[in-house]
């Protein structure tokens, strides 16, 4: 695992959370580009996703978060204007928050996608499902029109098609079972963000109880899965709307 800043003389700390099957390059560079003058950031290329790491391999959310925890305290004190998290960025982002050392004034989990894996009571079903679904993407790698109708988006450009199979096997296996932390998005002003052509946006309105919940939602209507990534100066402004504190939920053009 590595860390990028830019940046650094700017105050204000936005940590960047690429999701699963990109690196931080291929998902970041653009809006790094656009936002390293007005905020401090700190890009993480995360196990399994460096192509300057490439022998190291994935192994699970929770172990990603830890590591990331750690230097978060070590080197900012454990203090974190803002979180963006790309689909699964945000789960890696609420594992983070739920550690009593950090503090985040914004979390935004960006494509916050539940997948409810089922809960084998042994090993062998864990290992072949699992199996499954990691020959599944491999095969939409090369087939990436399957990616394009999964997530509503044609985002061929961030997709980082060197990501091994150990690195996906071990990100699948460790979901069975995963309990999603919905809890931990009542640790900061939260907001979790959907493009309204998501395939999973409504299951998780339909998971996530604000009333239990502490979040503000935001649709993005025309796009899906990850699209504001390709739009760089419109993603500078979300994030800066949501520092200063959206007033309601709403939709957008």
């Amino acid at each position: 695992m590595k860390y990028f800043e830019f940046g650094k003389e700017n105050k204000t700390t936005l940590l960047l959370l690429h999701g699963a099957d990109t690196t931080w390059q291929m998902s970041f560079q653009p809006f790094i580009d656009a936002a390293k003058k007005r905020f401090h950031i700190i890009a993480v290329a995360e196990d399994g996703f460096n192509p300057d790491e490439p022998n190291i391999d994935a192994t699970s959310v929770i172990d990603e978060a830890h590591r990331i925890t750690e230097w978060l305290v070590e080197h900012l004190d454990g203090r974190v204007d803002i979180i963006l998290g790309e689909s699964l960025g945000g789960m890696i982002m609420t594992e983070i928050l739920l550690d009593p050392r950090i503090k985040v004034h914004t979390a935004i989990a960006d494509g916050f996608t539940i997948l409810e894996y089922p809960n084998f009571k042994h090993d062998l079903p864990k290992r072949v499902f699992a199996g499954i679904l990691t020959y599944v993407q491999l095969f939409a790698f090369k087939h990436m029109g399957l990616f394009s109708r999964i997530l509503g988006e044609d985002i061929d450009s961030m997709i980082y098609k060197q990501t091994s199979k150990t690195t996906l096997f071990n990100l699948e296996y460790s979901m069975m079972p995963y309990r999603y932390k919905y809890e931990a998005f009542g640790l900061s002003d939260s907001y979790i963000w959907h493009g309204e052509k998501e395939p999973g946006l409504k299951h998780v309105l339909r998971k996530i109880d604000r009333s239990e919940y502490h979040f503000k939602h935001k649709v993005f209507l025309g796009r899906g899965h990850g699209s504001l990534l390709l739009e760089p100066e419109r993603l500078l402004r979300e994030v800066e709307l949501a520092y200063k504190g959206y007033d309601k939920n709403y939709r957008s053009e």
